[in-house]
């Protein structure tokens, strides 16, 4: 017993040595049992889980909980809280939110999240297999029937020029911090302040519109 009390320590201080990730949950599962195993084998990084909308209908606490400390929307928006996430990883971008994301919009839990990232700096790293209309996952269920679609489909053009990098499992679970590039903050605009309520991360930049409305909201 107290083998077990002393490895457990052991591990746990290794995992606060380690940088922190955040692993963003969304609505698909495509290769989840592999992609899971693979995560929590990884000695690279620590993990922290984020669910988004749906994501627990395809996910469980009890399994992701073994990874690492589970948190929320509302907690991971708290300003200075991205602060120390080394980069934010999204194992299972679905279609859905890849839509949202390439086209601007911020109705889903995930997409806000996926805004904050960027606005905050911090590098993204998304499998497609997903989101990738022609991957084997999504020939296997059929979704190559509707070739003629496959371009409005595609959104992954539009989320690598957001800066959101799209890559292999190998790469996301051994990328060291000085090989992922951050993406480029850009201004936010009225309409973005809006939709965040003001929750904005420290060194964030506003458009003209919405730096007199924040200062407006402030009177």
């Amino acid at each position: 017993m107290q083998r077990e009390i002393i490895d457990r320590l052991v591990n746990e201080v290794l995992s606060r040595m380690r940088p922190p990730a955040l692993v963003l949950l969304t609505a698909a599962d495509g290769y989840r049992e592999i992609i899971r195993t693979r995560l929590q084998r990884c000695q690279a990084f620590s993990p922290m889980i984020l669910f988004s909308d749906n994501a627990r209908e395809l996910h469980t606490e009890a399994d992701w909980g073994q990874l690492g400390p589970i948190t929320s929307l509302t907690e991971i928006s708290q300003t200075g809280a991205l602060d120390n996430i080394e980069r934010v990883l999204i194992p299972f971008l679905d279609f859905a939110t890849a839509a949202e994301v390439a086209n601007g919009l911020l109705q889903s839990e995930a997409a806000r999240f996926i805004h904050l990232a960027r606005i905050s700096g911090r590098p993204i790293m998304a499998l497609d297999y997903n989101c990738n209309p022609a991957s084997e996952l999504n020939q296997l269920k059929g979704l190559n029937r509707a070739a003629g679609n496959l371009p409005q489909l595609d959104h992954r053009p539009k989320l690598a020029a957001l800066g959101i990098e799209l890559t292999t499992l190998d790469r996301m679970l051994s990328a060291k911090p000085d090989d992922v590039t951050a993406p480029a903050q850009g201004y936010i605009t009225l309409s973005e302040f809006k939709r965040c309520d003001g929750h904005l991360p420290p060194g964030a930049r506003l458009t003209d519109l919405a730096l007199e409305y924040s200062r407006g909201k402030k009177q």
